[in-house]
């Protein structure tokens, strides 16, 4: 169950890494009622709460929180012990406390810029911080840290970055487009091909053959004339050859 758990806890955290640049190590702002429900549930947040994410965590808190769990009274005084022993982050609220839920708020931001995760009991304030994106959000259930589940916000301000990063930027989209004109103006257009005319040779008379053959072959004219000439010659040769010739007596 705790491997079960564990996964889950790295998937949500890679995916708030991935789309909104939270690193390591893990800033985590502590309310007194978080550390209330750790002494309950007997939870020490300084060892289990590392194991849990996975990794290095710098746990916080202000002094508006530490001041509104002491407001409480004896009935958090555990609570507020837990409390002092974390790292004070500077809210920028020194000459009066507000409440935690509006002094986590105001540290947070529009976009959560400085990547705090929130570990609360508030359910108010959880609700509140689930409009923001990027925004990790932690409680105790059951005795057990829980990484609450990637909010709708959250998921739908990834799509856009993720969108935004593939498209190009102003100027790269202006480069596209010079390139794309000068591309268009030096590239030249297919020349048509031209109909031509027949062939001259083609179109030549035939010539007549003259000669002592030409009875006998009137229609040697064009293609292989000459090899039908020559045959004709050598057929003349071999039969002039047989003709006995008249002697001198």
């Amino acid at each position: 169950m705790k491997f079960k758990r564990y996964k889950h806890a790295r998937k949500l955290i890679s995916f708030y890494k991935m789309n909104y640049g939270v690193r390591e190590p893990y800033q985590v702002l502590v309310d007194g009622t978080f550390c209330q429900a750790a002494l309950k549930g007997k939870i020490y947040i300084k060892e289990q709460l590392p194991k849990y994410i996975g990794s290095s965590v710098q746990i916080l808190t202000t002094r508006c929180a530490i001041e509104e769990t002491r407001s409480i009274g004896d009935d958090l005084i555990g609570a507020l012990l837990v409390a002092k022993r974390f790292q004070q982050r500077n809210c920028g609220h020194k000459h009066k406390c507000i409440p935690a839920a509006d002094c986590f708020t105001s540290l947070i931001g529009n976009d959560n810029s400085n990547h705090y995760f929130v570990a609360t009991q508030d359910v108010e304030l959880r609700r509140k911080l689930r409009r923001i994106p990027g925004v990790p959000l932690l409680y105790i259930n059951r005795n057990t840290i829980v990484l609450e589940g990637v909010s709708d916000t959250s998921r739908d301000q990834a799509k856009q970055i993720g969108v935004e990063k593939v498209q190009p930027t102003k100027y790269q989209q202006s480069v596209l487009d010079s390139l794309g004109s000068e591309l268009a103006e030096t590239t030249k257009k297919p020349k048509r091909k031209k109909i031509k005319g027949p062939n001259p040779l083609s179109c030549k008379k035939k010539s007549k053959i003259t000669g002592p053959f030409a009875a006998k072959s009137p229609g040697i004219v064009g293609k292989g004339r000459k090899r039908r000439i020559r045959k004709c010659r050598q057929q003349a040769a071999y039969l002039l050859s047989k003709v006995p010739v008249p002697s001198s007596d």
